[in-house]
């Protein structure tokens, strides 16, 4: 950094806060000591995790163990981890032979469930001068609480921090120290957009300042210093490997869209009648579709695949079964579509089942944005293999080869024609009246909008985050703010305008194609929150370093207050 034109330094400060679900964490064990089995109903994100868990915990045969976790009210991986007080309901259940409930209220969701983002960066960047990015640096100092959650770790958020920082950059020089701390206050650990927040909001603060510095354009700084579209795949100095991306694809929508160049002329009209008003930008990078590297993070094994049973019933519709679950993002929606696509029939003509180990295939359950990408992946294929066999029995019943025949409209046809047999009366044929079919042919018929709502809901929790979220503690470890009434978060009335558009880059590594997109708002939104606040302050000569940006923090930084 000794060598560069300009080196802008800075400490960023991130207030610990939750994620505040809407259905506070629930748990009913029912042990049978007849059957010498558990079945636990279970508000959490991962069945098969809690199910090994359980077995491990409790010494029974995991076969034993059926963990059922339906609907459930928001979880943004508060419920991917293992609480000692389910521990304990499904220990007093074998205890007792009889069904034991816990139900967290709010006061002990507030104590109990993991916090996360409390973090001190020091950073440090350097640039030639033409803007170009040459060095980044970071020192991360976090806390854990007193010991490391059970069982995915508390370090992950900070190593994803050092992986992350800087990502979408084309600097060479990279350099990043974490130091994980205990501290008496609650566990930290995995939260939606993990460490994600805290990564974006470093480097685009330092894009943000060095570009003041120099005198550029924010949106002129990144264009100078994103990662080439026609780049990929490539890796990241800190050696994240990168596929398929698009980021100066993205920005120049961006700026089309909010028309950014009219913005900045008003802006410069504003000011000079007093009304400072600030624009932010932010360029990040999601990672999304884990591949086995969360594998026995902590101490529990947890899949990093996911299969999909599907078949046609006797009535005629399509049943898939997936190990992703549901926490209100609209998975069961999101793997109807897709076997409907892959299937040829409406939407209305498949039922998902989720959440049951006893009724879906292994998997890992819904976390890190995998549903779509794995989850997907794995509806599709299956759908389009039962596809294949349907359309084979097709063939048999209408007298036809099967690669002459289509499904349209809930039926097999013959292609460019309506000629054909519903799929109802298929499977009425297959399922009871297999005497009607050659003895030599044995019918197979079972086989192995919401990304907008997912990027405005990401955004509102990100705006939580940067405005208002906090968990403030006395010197003592005691929480202050336990409480919805002392513990803000945006609600209706702060919820934004947010208009949405698309850049569609999918992903080589499968056939759907699909990228996860549920963390990307929570993930982006903070860091273009604070450079636009920073943004407005900088005719008056200050500037904001510290999440949540309330207005004490704002008036600090004016001077207005100590």
């Amino acid at each position: 950094m000794e060598s560069a034109h300009l080196v802008v330094e800075d400490t960023i400060r991130f207030g610990r806060h939750t994620g505040v679900t809407m259905e506070p964490r629930a748990i009913l064990a029912d042990y049978n000591p007849a059957e010498e089995s558990m079945t636990v109903y279970h508000c959490g994100q991962s069945p098969h995790m809690m199910q090994g868990i359980i077995a491990s915990r409790l010494s029974l045969d995991e076969h034993r163990v059926r963990i059922v976790a339906r609907d459930v009210g928001g979880s943004f991986g508060i419920k991917i981890h293992t609480y000692g007080d389910e521990i304990a309901a499904c220990a007093l259940s074998l205890m007792l032979g009889r069904p034991v409930k816990f139900a967290a209220d709010r006061y002990e969701s507030f104590l109990s469930d993991i916090h996360a983002r409390d973090h001190r960066v020091k950073a440090k960047l350097a640039v030639d001068r033409d803007g170009n990015m040459t060095a980044l640096e970071i020192d991360d100092l976090t806390g854990v609480g007193p010991y490391s959650m059970f069982p995915r770790s508390s370090g992950v958020e900070c190593n994803q921090i050092l992986n992350l920082t800087g990502g979408p950059y084309k600097h060479k020089e990279y350099r990043a120290k974490g130091t994980v701390v205990f501290q008496n206050k609650n566990m930290m650990c995995q939260y939606r957009a993990v460490g994600h927040p805290i990564a974006v909001a470093v480097a685009e603060h330092m894009v943000d300042q060095a570009a003041a510095k120099l005198g550029l354009d924010p949106a002129e700084m990144r264009k100078r210093n994103l990662i080439a579209d026609d780049a990929y795949p490539c890796k990241s100095p800190s050696g994240m490997r990168f596929e398929a991306l698009s980021h100066h694809q993205c920005l120049d929508k961006l700026l089309a869209l909010m028309k950014y160049d009219e913005l900045r002329k008003e802006q410069a009209e504003l000011r000079k009648k007093g009304v400072k008003r600030g624009i932010g930008l932010s360029s990040f990078i999601e990672v999304t579709n884990p591949s086995p590297m969360f594998y026995g993070v902590g101490g529990a094994r947890i899949a990093a695949q996911d299969g999909c049973t599907i078949k046609l019933d006797a009535s005629g519709a399509i049943v898939a079964a997936t190990g992703v679950t549901e926490q209100g993002q609209g998975t069961e929606t999101i793997m109807a579509q897709i076997a409907a696509t892959a299937l040829g029939v409406e939407m209305s003509c498949v039922k998902v089942l989720t959440g049951d180990t006893d009724k879906v295939p292994y998997g890992g359950g819904t976390w890190a944005s995998r549903a779509a990408g794995i989850g997907g992946e794995a509806v599709l294929q299956a759908g389009l293999a039962l596809k294949a066999n349907i359309l084979q029995a097709g063939a048999v019943i209408l007298k036809a080869n099967a690669a002459d025949l289509d499904i349209a409209d809930g039926k097999v046809v013959r292609k460019g024609t309506e000629q054909g047999i519903t799929l109802a009366e298929l499977a009425r044929i297959c399922y009871y009246r297999g005497n009607e079919l050659p003895v030599d042919f044995q019918p197979e018929l079972i086989n192995p909008k919401l990304v907008e709502e997912q990027a405005r809901g990401g955004i509102v929790q990100g705006i939580g985050g940067a405005l208002y979220e906090q968990c403030l503690y006395d010197e003592r470890g005691q929480l202050l703010n336990a409480t919805m009434a002392d513990y803000l978060v945006p609600m209706a009335a702060e919820m934004p305008d947010i208009e949405c558009a698309h850049v569609e880059t999918p992903t080589k590594t499968s056939m759907l194609g699909a990228k996860g997109a549920g963390e990307a708002g929570t993930g982006g939104a903070p860091a273009a929150i604070m450079n636009a606040v920073n943004d407005a302050l900088r005719p008056l000569g200050a500037k904001v370093t510290s999440q949540p940006i309330t207005p004490e923090v704002v008036l600090r930084a004016l001077g207005k207050v100590r």
